[in-house]
């Protein structure tokens, strides 16, 4: 069964956005963001509905968008995402290619710990690590593969096998 719908999971700052586009382009594929889809419908910016209505509306949101998703191409969620027992259900659907992007802790904390994230803000580095551990086992029930590097063309070459 070919899967058309390739979703990229993972904590914030494992690269996404950046891999998605760019794999997309390299395959020539549709590229998504959960978020860009979110913010179109807020009409805010993900920074936006966390202060102004809090993290649960900006969840609500996201399943809505996500259980209702038919588009083909490559899709770069929100690391949060997996956390709500409906999206693992929904993203665990053979019909979807689900693609855990899971460089180390070291690297993924050097890109989020100075960012403008909304759950970076008011967390220490140890509360940021005890997030992305809990986490852990959400992203490896919906994984259908795990990706530990940065290479384009490596994640590129994975999908096309």
């Amino acid at each position: 069964m070919k899967k058309d719908k390739i979703f990229l999971i993972g904590f914030m700052g494992v690269g996404k956005t950046y891999l998605g586009k760019r794999v997309a382009d390299k395959l020539a594929l549709n590229y998504y963001d959960i978020d860009l889809e979110i913010e179109k419908r807020v009409e805010l910016d993900v920074n936006q509905i966390f202060k102004e209505k809090g993290e649960d509306y900006f969840r609500k949101i996201e399943n809505q968008i996500l259980l209702q998703w038919d588009r083909s191409g490559i899709i770069s969620t929100g690391g949060g995402i997996i956390q709500n027992s409906q999206n693992r259900k929904f993203l665990s659907d053979e019909s979807n290619l689900v693609i855990w992007l899971n460089p180390s802790w070291k690297k993924v904390k050097s890109r989020i710990i100075n960012s403008y994230r909304p759950l970076v803000l008011n967390r220490s580095v140890d509360e940021l690590f005890e997030l992305y551990e809990s986490r852990i086992p959400y992203y490896e029930e919906c994984a259908d593969l795990q990706y530990n590097g940065s290479r384009v063309e490596a994640l590129a070459d994975l999908i096309k096998k």
